[in-house]
Formats: structure tokens, sequence, C-alpha cells
């Protein structure tokens, strides 16, 4: 089996675009297999989500099921799944610790990305917990990246992504219903723009917190 398998988790549709597009670009660029795991269809992505009815939750999450696929098309992904945990209470379902095990049993991958610690958004702090969860009971050692979407983290890693940041931008455009909440593309752009200051001369970067599986599962 391929031992050089990449997974990445995104806690909603536009996660995986906004925290290390470039990178993953890259990484199937080079021949690499990158799959994308969502642990939501971000149904509640609205300016005011609890506001809103459940058919309209119901056609915005197939909406941005679609949007997430077009995006990892851009960028090369192999495989998209969806979880399908509820957006905005990731906190209160550990069960979908076992569905991210199953997957990375599955896939034997070496390296995971996942959102940091000590992202703002609960979502975001639940998949890292969720993966820490999930490793716990698999025994597996994949080397882990820790991505920013929400809240800088102080980096371990920057990647040049200027090959790659016309696809990074192209798969942020995928997510038509959220650029019409927040202007993600300009943020994410001028992110990666402030994050290449510290690795020159790129003129764009992603930023990583990168740590083997136990330091991982020690963080708290």
């Amino acid at each position: 089996m391929n031992t050089k398998n990449i997974l990445v988790l995104a806690p909603h549709p536009d996660d995986e675009s906004l925290g290390c597009g470039g990178t993953i670009k890259m990484l199937t660029q080079a021949g690499k297999r990158v799959d994308v795991i969502f642990m939501t269809r971000g149904e509640n992505g609205f300016d005011a989500p609890y506001q809103q009815h459940e058919q309209a939750r119901a056609e915005l999450a197939s909406t941005r099921e679609a949007e997430a696929r077009a995006a990892c098309a851009v960028l090369g992904v192999q495989e998209v799944e969806f979880l399908k945990g509820v957006d905005g209470g990731l906190q209160n379902q550990p069960h979908l610790a076992q569905s991210i095990a199953f997957v990375l049993n599955a896939g034997n991958y070496h390296r995971v990305f996942a959102p940091w610690l000590g992202e703002a958004h609960p979502d975001h702090a639940a998949t890292f917990r969720l993966l820490q969860r999930a490793l716990a009971d698999t025994g597996l050692s994949p080397s882990i990246w820790l991505y920013e979407v929400w809240t800088p983290l102080l980096p371990t890693d920057l990647v040049p992504i200027d090959p790659t940041m016309a696809a990074k931008r192209e798969a942020i455009t995928k997510h038509v219903s959220q650029l019409a909440v927040l202007d993600y593309l300009g943020a994410f752009v001028g992110l990666a723009a402030y994050r290449a200051l510290s690795c020159p001369p790129s003129h764009y970067a992603e930023a990583f917190l990168t740590v083997d599986t136990q330091t991982f599962l020690a963080m708290k």
C-alpha cells in the first residue's frame, strides 16, 4: 500500500482552500495523493444561521458540498468525503473520532493536515480534538501539519506557494456562497502575502505548526 498518502481534515467546505490550498496543490502537482475529509457540510454558513429554516439549511449544505468538490478538483484532490457532522456543533459529537479513525486506518496516511487548537471557531478546535482521539485509538503515527484560518498561529514551517497561488485563488472562488458572506478571497490572499514576508523572496506563503504524533497527542 502507498505510504505517501496525505489527508486534510477540514471543519467546513472552504477551510481546505483557505488554510492550505496552495500547499495541497503543490503536493498533488508533485504526484502525491491528497484526500480531504469535511467534518460538516457547512449548513449554517449564513449571516444569521439560526434564523434560517431547515429547508434553507439543507439547500446550503448541498450547495457547499458541490462548491467543495469543485474547489478540491482545482487543487487535484483524489478523494472527497463528508462526515456530515453538525455545523457549529462538532464539540458535541465525539463519535466522529471513530469516523476519522476508520479513514486513517483505511488510507495509511503519512501526513495529516488539521486546524490548530488555538482557532477561535469552536468547530476548528473540535476538529483538532477529534483527530487527537482518533490517533490515540488507532496507534498510527503520521506527521501532523496544523494550519490557520480564523486565528494566526506561531509557525514552525512556512511553505512558499507562488507557483500555486493562482490555484488557491481559483479554489477559493469556487466557494461562491461564502464569498457572498465575507471577503474570504481578499483576506486570505492578504494573509498569504503577509506570511511571505518571513520567507523572501516568495510573494505568497502558507504557515503551519508541524509536530510528530506523540507531541500532537500531548497538546492541550
